[in-house]
């Protein structure tokens, strides 16, 4: 690469360093950029592309290590939802020896976990199925509200 052609790779770092970080390019920035780099020497081109390529392989990388992260946390979340809806239906069937298909439809809709805290905490109050029933309905039906 030519004295010249180092030149300008440094300038294109330092310029492409404080874009990335400052400054996200329009789609019509991004073809002027590029219209900008068909003007140059090939070989100065490819160079600049290839700090260009990984500017972009960065900003994959990231991407998919934020993907991965949301993901554990929606798995997380999804886990103890399940966890807490087959504790309300095991101790429904061990207090009280049934699991009424309509409880257990319901608690399976719930996709609030607070809810599913609020009933569990006050469904080991319950004595009967009827308080039990009460106790997930009115929690179900408060949070419409």
């Amino acid at each position: 690469m030519t004295i010249l052609g180092q030149f300008y790779f440094t300038i294109y770092r330092m310029l492409a360093g404080f874009f990335e970080s400052y400054l996200k390019l329009s789609q019509e920035e991004e073809e002027r950029l590029n219209c900008e780099l068909g003007r140059i020497d090939k070989k100065e081109a490819e160079t600049i592309m290839q700090i260009t390529t990984s500017w972009h392989e960065k900003g994959r990388m990231e991407g998919r290590m934020e993907g991965r992260m949301e993901g554990r946390m929606e798995g997380r979340m999804e886990g103890r939802m399940e966890a807490k809806k087959e504790t309300i239906l095991k101790y429904l069937s061990r207090r009280f020896g049934e699991q009424p298909a309509d409880l257990e439809e319901k608690v399976q809709k719930i996709s609030d976990l607070q809810i599913l805290d609020r009933i569990l905490e006050e469904l080991f109050a319950a004595d009967t199925i009827e308080e039990a029933r009460a106790v997930i309905l009115g929690k179900i039906a408060g949070n419409l509200q």
